[in-house]
């Protein structure tokens, strides 16, 4: 799906914990921005998948694989619907994905910048009208 879209490449990585269950999933690819696409730029999405449970009868019951195979589903119906959304035209490539721009420091825009919005450290200039 990546690569019809035009991904350069892509890495697909799991964190797993302790006792072996997958922490989080990453998905990263490479994608051609500029002018000319001559720039490639590092994408990042990263989904923690949800804990397993127990059961709620009794046969019914989530377990941690299910959840991982989730996580993935989540990854791929959320790229699936925003790669459509871009090839639209409905938004921007940059728009739907700037925040998951990784930079030089490794960290993606969004895990930068939230930080200080949240805490009211960073200011957005007024758009003069």
């Amino acid at each position: 799906m990546l690569k019809s879209a035009g991904a350069r490449g892509i890495i697909l990585q799991e964190e797993w914990t302790e006792d072996g269950t997958t922490s989080t999933c990453h998905v990263t690819f490479a994608w051609p921005v500029g002018e000319e696409f001559d720039c490639i730029q590092q994408v990042r999405l990263v989904v923690k998948p949800l804990p397993a449970e127990p059961g709620r009868g009794a046969a019914w019951k989530v377990s941690p694989e299910q959840r991982d195979r989730q996580a993935w589903r989540a990854l791929s119906w959320y790229l699936k619907t925003m790669l459509e959304a871009a090839t639209f035209g409905l938004l921007k490539f940059e728009d739907i994905f700037l925040s998951y721009f990784v930079g030089k420091d490794g960290h993606t825009i969004g895990e930068t910048i939230i930080p200080l919005l949240e805490k009211g450290q960073l200011q957005i200039p007024k758009v003069a009208s």
